[in-house]
């Protein structure tokens, strides 16, 4: 299916088809869009299966192309207004986003949001679940791991780096839980903790309001969108949304996992997920 997709996207990317969708788009709706790690550069001795889906060079063709068809937008011009274009926001908090791809951004003077995840900060090498999952696959333990490609790929960022961040001009922080759960399995209290305790625990780090929140693997329903609410986060984006009536609290993302020119079309032309309209605030 990815294949088949790939050769539809080049296709309608030859014909001029999704060019032409994603201009019209940009001049008229926005999208929030979701990536994560980015690494220095590919390592070709390791699986892909293992590194960033973007590495720093294809972070480069990445926003030349979204600057060439969107403007970009910051998230009070994206929750605020009805302003085209589009929303960077980079989940799990990786030190790659500040040590890689922070520098690009500047480079490309772009904002972005980063949606971190406590635990991360708290402990650097205390990885995600899936992060230990996809380790093991190669190294079998998070010990075997080569101090640099740990740094590279897996590492969270430091307490001094999330502060960093946090009053950097371009940078938004987000809370995206503490441990990265599944929050619709979570019991009540978990609940709270991962989405009330991460809030305070992020602020008090970073010695800033943090009002904006992120369910990890897009997962949430209304016991989960509840707690967001009440929690007092301003918005909550999603991946895919359950369309529970609560635009705020559910907003759509699209993916970005490739710099290539027609999947980048494909996915921002309209065919892959309809734009947004209006004041997301207003819902």
């Amino acid at each position: 299916m990815p294949d088949l997709r790939g050769k539809i996207g080049q296709i309608l990317c030859k014909l001029g088809i999704t060019p032409a969708l994603a201009r019209r788009v940009a001049h008229h709706g926005r999208f929030a869009l979701v990536m994560h790690g980015v690494s220095p550069a590919f390592d070709s001795s390791l699986p892909s299966s293992v590194q960033p889906h973007h590495t720093a060079q294809e972070m480069r063709l990445t926003l030349s192309w979204l600057k060439q068809y969107f403007t970009i937008l910051t998230p009070d011009q994206f929750l605020n207004t009805d302003h085209p274009g589009v929303l960077l926001t980079f989940d799990d908090g990786f030190a790659n986003n500040v040590d890689v791809l922070l520098p690009i951004l500047e480079e490309f003077d772009v904002p972005a949001v980063f949606f971190v995840t406590v635990q991360h900060v708290l402990n650097p090498r205390d990885w995600l679940p899936a992060t230990r999952r996809l380790v093991e696959q190669v190294w079998r333990k998070t010990e075997n791991v080569p101090e640099t490609t740990a740094r590279n790929f897996f590492d969270g960022m430091t307490v001094e780096q999330l502060q960093t961040c946090a009053h950097h001009p371009l940078i938004t922080i987000g809370s995206h839980t503490i441990s990265h759960p599944f929050l619709s399995e979570c019991s009540l209290p978990e609940m709270e903790n991962e989405i009330s305790g991460s809030k305070r625990q992020l602020e008090e780090l970073a010695g800033k309001p943090v009002d904006l929140f992120a369910y990890p693997t897009g997962d949430y329903d209304e016991r989960v969108l509840l707690q967001v609410q009440r929690a007092g986060y301003r918005a909550a984006f999603a991946v895919d949304s359950l369309k529970l009536g609560a635009l705020r609290f559910e907003i759509p993302r699209v993916g970005l996992y490739s710099s290539d020119p027609p999947y980048l079309g494909l996915k921002l032309s309209g065919l892959h997920r309809p734009p947004l309209y209006g004041k997301i605030l207003s819902y």
